[in-house]
């Protein structure tokens, strides 16, 4: 029988925390006076509990550390609620949400993606005049779920998206920015859909 590197990692960690309780189990049940017929069953049993509860806790190594955070949620939530949040930074630029079915839904962690959207929606408001709108965009694709921020600006949008770069690298998704027409800069992130 082959073991997977997961099942190896959590047996691993099984034997690494079982060994050492009971032997700390036993040592505390021999020096107290207990005889070991009845210290050593329960300092057994105490290790291999605790290194089983370690053991599952453990993310597999296929599964970032990251995705336990993850779940299924609405994308036009996201959006809205990033948009209300970003008020304080649009005084003079206007927020449009476009949502495409209106029950999509992609799967990641949703403050993680909420971050990564806000700071996009302060870049975007950052760079459009005053009177401009910002639009965020959200279509159904054969990979998952398309994002767009676009903005009315000049069209310098490769600047300052390393965080929000590595938050959709974590997700799985791709970042990209173009030029958006007739002016401004399109950010666009594929997420895995839900």
């Amino acid at each position: 029988m082959t073991l997977l590197p997961a099942n190896k990692t959590r047996l691993g960690t099984l034997i690494v925390t079982a060994v050492p309780v009971t032997a700390l189990g036993l040592a505390t049940g021999a020096g107290a006076g207990a005889p070991l017929v009845v210290c050593g069953p329960i300092a057994l049993v105490a290790g291999l509990v605790l290194g089983a509860m370690l053991a599952s806790a453990m993310p597999s190594p296929a599964e970032p550390a990251e995705s336990h955070g993850h779940r299924t949620f609405g994308v036009r939530a996201l959006l809205s609620r990033a948009a209300h949040e970003a008020r304080p930074v649009l005084a003079e630029v206007d927020v449009r949400v476009d949502v495409a079915p209106a029950r999509l839904r992609t799967v990641g962690d949703p403050e993680c993606l909420h971050r990564a959207v806000a700071d996009l929606i302060a870049q975007a408001a950052r760079r459009s005049p005053p009177g401009g709108v910002v639009t965020l965009a959200a279509r159904s694709a054969p990979s998952g779920v398309v994002l767009e921020v676009v903005d009315e600006g000049k069209g310098d949008c490769g600047m300052g998206l390393a965080d929000v770069r590595r938050i959709v690298d974590r997700h799985g998704g791709e970042l990209r920015t173009e030029p958006a027409l007739p002016r401004g800069c399109r950010v666009v992130l594929e997420l895995p859909g839900g």
